[in-house]
């Protein structure tokens, strides 16, 4: 095994570690959990057999494994920061709102 995939191996495996960590902090829920491992898991498939994602390979022409791991991180990191993106819209909306009913609130008071 290179040094490459030895430092790819910790790292799964310390995600992995912290995926359990918030899981057990109720942080994450159990779909969370579970497709974060998921990820995990797969990481270190890839890694230890890179010849069992050949048949992607294949069907995407994609020439060498690490290539493959690259997209799909790439996607993932896409993904996630549109989620986050989203998540922040949302509470950025709720926090303007709870705002403007505190405000209005506390004018209201003042009237009385």
């Amino acid at each position: 095994m290179i040094g490459i995939q030895i430092l790819a191996l910790l790292f799964a495996g310390w995600m992995m570690y912290f995926t359990y960590l918030h899981f057990r902090r109720k942080e994450f829920g159990k779909i969370e959990a579970l497709l974060w491992s998921a990820l995990w898991v797969g990481l270190v498939i890839v890694v230890i057999w890179p010849t069992s994602v050949n048949f992607i390979l294949s069907t995407f022409s994609i020439s060498r494994t690490f290539d493959l791991v690259v997209v799909v991180a790439i996607m993932v990191l896409f993904g996630v920061t549109f989620r986050n993106y989203v998540l922040t819209k949302r509470l950025r909306k709720k926090l303007e709102d709870f705002s403007r009913y505190e405000a209005i609130r506390k004018a209201n008071k003042r009237d009385v």
